[in-house]
């Protein structure tokens, strides 16, 4: 039961790693952001994946949190 439980975790893990990336990408203008955006790209999208890392890892922390202890009051009730 372990390893379907990491299996799950890496799996949302990643998941909302890509959504938070696709995310950032999709809604902000960060030509508007940055001065030099053609010399900047490489770096700009190096800061985008550390932070989408960061920001997809806290959510994916959080569900799973709330998952659990729901699991937790469900089976603590019956």
């Amino acid at each position: 039961m372990t390893i379907i439980n990491q299996f799950v975790t890496l799996a949302s893990h990643l998941v909302f790693i890509g959504l938070s990336y696709h995310m950032l990408i999709s809604l902000f203008d960060w030509a508007k952001v940055i001065k030099n955006p053609i010399e900047n790209t490489g770096k700009l999208k190096l800061f985008l994946l550390f932070i989408s890392i960061a920001l997809g890892y806290l959510i994916s922390s959080f569900i799973l949190s709330v998952l659990a202890f729901g699991q937790n009051m469900a089976s603590s009730i019956s």
